[in-house]
């Protein structure tokens, strides 16, 4: 069976739901296709969503998205086996709605109906198993035994880019440029969240967690409250278990049993399990966005980002979403669709924030693979805080107190101000 759309989207994450959203508003004729057997069935993310594009492209997010909570404080812990330092940000109302909790898979329902609204179509439990290419050019989709013949196709597959690698689309991607990240997600009431963690009900908190969540690989844990959940997860890069001799189950048990974790979790119960393919190599390079008659956008094109304080995906996907967009409108008005034509995608690109903070913090991944963020730092930070809160009659003064743990850590001040640089240039 063939069929013919204007566009055809591969991928209702973000970043695809948000392409189709904005072509469908224009009068093309666009069709989603999507493997999970329903809206959100395979995105994985308990996590928080930037706000500063939907006030931008969607105003009336406030009154229709699935919002759990308002990130009220942002939390940084490092940790060891038995104790943790904690660094945290709270600000007033000012800060209150820069960004919020929310489960991926209810966000991606919501901005499907909206596509769906808008004219798209979007079908589910459909499997792209190859693009259609006449004279070097796409000219649609393979999905079975269905042929879609389509204008243009943007390809939207997320982190995991089965089709891309298949089709020789993009350099082979490396176990060192891609992350796995594990989610738990624990029901509490709302009362106790706000009461373990200083909230009020519409308030959440986003935390980052370093050292022990991940047994001193490369990696880390995060935390989210949501309205009567929180989400536990631990992110780590994926030739680390291997190299560090751990499994990643292992991993997961160990951070849940921290006794800082068991008492704020005390009480709950786990009611979901999920794992996540989460790209670390940066944005693809130019050459590999744009080809003739296709755009790569969103997750699979790389726009996610770690500065080691911040992580984003969703607000660079949907931005993403809206340049792809515009630029197959612009190249659809003049008639065409060949990798000149699409280029100007590159361009607008360019002028985005996407590739302003990408660029701005690409020396990130590089200093996240210091081995010593994980293991030494936070061993250092949390016996320093132990010795000096400690009275016993014997005098701790700050500076004498730090060499001393550094020596018997065998941490240089050469070394430590040599990281402290590359932590400044970098994020």
């Amino acid at each position: 069976m063939s069929e013919k759309f204007d566009v055809a989207i591969i991928g209702a994450g973000p970043s695809g739901l948000t392409a189709g959203y904005f072509l469908a508003k224009s009068g093309l004729d666009v069709v989603i296709l999507d493997k999970a057997s329903e809206l959100g069935a395979k995105n994985v993310y308990g996590g928080r969503i930037y706000s500063h594009v939907l006030k931008k492209y969607f105003p009336e997010y406030k009154d229709e998205a699935p919002i759990e909570r308002w990130v009220r404080k942002e939390q940084l812990y490092f940790m060891t086996r038995d104790s943790a330092v904690k660094v945290e940000f709270f600000a007033d109302k000012g800060f209150l709605e820069e960004s919020f909790t929310a489960y991926l898979t209810k966000f991606v329902k919501w901005l499907g109906e909206k596509a769906e609204n808008a004219g798209a179509l979007i079908a589910n439990g459909v499997r792209v198993d190859s693009l259609i290419i006449e004279n070097k050019k796409v000219k649609g989709v393979i999905a079975g035994e269905d042929k879609l013949i389509a204008d243009y196709v943007v390809i939207a597959e997320g982190a995991n880019t089965v089709l891309l690698d298949s089709l020789n689309l993009k350099p082979k991607t490396k176990p060192n440029e891609v992350a796995l990240g594990v989610k738990e997600v624990f029901r509490l009431d709302s009362e106790k969240i706000n009461e373990r963690f200083g909230v009020n009900d519409d308030e959440g908190v986003a935390a980052l967690l370093v050292g022990y969540p991940s047994l001193g690989a490369i990696g880390g844990g995060f935390l989210y409250t949501m309205k009567n959940e929180v989400a536990l997860g631990v992110v780590v890069r994926l030739d680390e278990p291997a190299r560090k001799r751990i499994k990643m189950y292992d991993i997961v048990e160990e951070f849940r049993m921290h006794p800082l974790l068991k008492r704020l979790l005390k009480d709950s119960y786990m009611i979901e399990y999920s794992a996540h393919f989460v790209v670390e190599r940066g944005k693809l390079p130019d050459r590999y966005l744009v080809g003739d008659g296709y755009l790569v956008i969103g997750a699979a094109a790389g726009f996610e980002l770690n500065t080691g304080l911040i992580v984003r995906g969703v607000d660079f996907a949907i931005e993403s979403g809206k340049i792809a967009a515009d630029t197959i409108l612009e190249a659809h008005s003049k008639g065409g669709s060949d990798r000149n034509a699409l280029s100007i995608y590159l361009k607008k690109l360019r002028n985005s924030f996407i590739y302003r903070e990408l660029e701005a913090f690409r020396k990130a991944p590089e200093f996240l693979s210091n081995e010593r963020i994980y293991t030494k730092y936070p061993e250092l930070l949390n016996d320093f805080f132990r010795e000096i809160l400690t009275v016993d009659g014997n005098p701790r003064r700050l500076y004498p107190t730090l060499r001393g743990i550094m020596k018997k850590k065998k941490i240089s001040l050469l070394g430590l101000i040599r990281d402290g640089l590359r932590a400044v240039r970098s994020i």
